[in-house]
C-alpha cells in the first residue's frame, strides 16, 4: 500500500502501555507485545490462529477447522496437526497471559473457542469504525462519517492475513476486500457531498489506478475533476479507461459511466449540484452483518 495513503498507526492511535497485546489481521498476521513482535510458530499454526480470530467467541469444531485450513483435500494427519497447533497456541497464550489477561483458547464441547479479552485486534477496530461511519452517514452527520471512514481506511495495511493459505482465509480475504472497497466508495461520495472535490481527486486517482475495473471510483473521479475546473482531464481520464476496458475485455464501460461522460460533454450545469451519493450507499443493514459478529457494532469488511 502507498505510504502516502496508508500511514502506520496504533489501532486506537494512543499509547496503551508497552506490554499491551495487539493482534494484526490486516496485512501479514502479527501479534505484538508492546513494540515487540511475538513468534507465532509454523504456517498452519498461524493459519489456525487467524481462523479462530475470525470467529471470536464462537465454537469451531475440528471438522470445520480442517475444512477451513485444507478444504476437502486434507492430509491424514490433519487432526493431529490441529491438536498440536492448539497446544502450541495455548502455550503461547499462557506465556502472554500476564500481559493481556483474559486471552484464552478453550474446548467448549462443540469446538475450540478463542477469547482475546481486553487485547486489541485491528480488524475488529476497523469494522467498528466503518460501521460507525456508515451509521453517521445515514443520520446525516457527513463530516463525522468521513472522519470515521478515514480512520478505518488507515487501519488497513494489506490483504487479510496476507501470505497464509486456507479455503476459509481465501473466502474471507475476498469478502473483506469487497466490503472495504464499498466503504471507501461511500467515503469518496461523502467528500463530494461536502464540496471537498479537490481533496478527493488524489485519493480517487489512486483508487482508479489500483482498481481500474471498479467503475464507481472512476465515476466519482470524473465528477470530482469536473467540479475542480478540470473538465478536460475528466474527459481524458474517461477516454484512457474506456480504451483500456475495450482493449482488455472487448466491452464498453457501464451505463452510469457513459451517461456521466455524455453530461460532461454537454457541460450539464446539474453536475455541479447533483448528489454524488448512490441510493444504496452505506449498504443495507442486512448486508453489514456477515460471517462473524463483533459486538456492539456490526462487522464490516479490507484495502489490500
Amino acid at each position: 500500500m502507498s505510504g502516502v495513503l496508508l500511514r502506520e498507526r496504533g489501532f486506537y492511535g494512543d499509547d496503551r502501555g508497552t506490554s499491551h497485546l495487539r493482534f494484526r489481521l490486516l496485512g501479514p498476521l502479527q501479534v505484538n507485545r508492546g513494540a515487540k513482535a511475538v513468534e507465532l510458530g509454523p504456517p498452519k499454526q498461524r493459519a489456525l490462529l487467524a481462523v479462530l480470530l475470525l470467529r471470536p467467541g464462537l465454537e469451531t469444531g475440528v471438522d470445520q477447522l480442517i475444512e477451513s485450513l485444507w478444504g476437502e483435500d486434507y492430509p491424514a494427519y490433519a487432526k493431529n496437526l490441529i491438536q498440536k497447533s492448539v497446544s502450541g497456541l495455548r502455550g503461547l497464550l499462557t506465556a502472554l497471559d500476564g500481559d493481556s489477561p483474559g486471552v484464552t483458547l478453550e474446548w467448549s464441547g462443540g469446538g475450540y473457542r478463542m477469547d482475546v479479552g481486553a487485547s486489541e485486534v485491528d480488524l475488529y477496530t476497523y469494522e467498528q469504525l466503518a460501521a460507525a461511519g456508515i451509521a453517521a452517514a445515514r443520520k446525516g452527520e457527513i463530516t463525522q462519517a468521513v472522519k470515521l471512514l478515514e480512520e478505518a481506511r488507515t487501519m488497513s495495511t494489506g490483504p487479510l492475513v496476507e501470505g497464509l493459505e486456507g479455503p476459509m482465509l481465501d473466502r474471507e480475504r475476498l469478502y473483506r476486500q469487497e466490503r472495504f472497497l464499498a466503504d471507501m466508495e461511500v467515503r469518496a461520495e461523502l467528500e463530494l457531498e461536502l464540496g471537498r472535490h479537490r481533496n478527493a481527486v488524489p485519493y480517487l486517482h489512486y483508487a482508479v489506478h489500483k482498481y481500474p475495473l471498479r467503475e464507481r471510483f472512476l465515476w466519482l473521479l470524473m465528477l470530482a475533476l469536473y467540479r475542480s475546473d478540470r473538465g478536460h482531464e475528466a474527459l481524458t481520464t474517461y477516454a484512457v479507461q474506456r480504451a483500456r476496458v475495450v482493449g482488455e475485455l472487448g466491452v464498453e464501460p457501464g451505463p452510469a459511466l457513459r451517461a456521466l461522460h455524455a453530461r460532461l460533454l454537454l457541460q450539464d450545469p446539474q453536475l455541479m449540484v447533483m448528489s454524488a451519493l448512490r441510493q444504496d450507499s452505506g449498504a443495507a443493514e442486512d448486508e453489514i452483518a456477515k460471517p462473524i459478529t463483533i459486538p456492539p457494532l456490526a462487522r464490516r469488511g479490507p484495502f489490500g
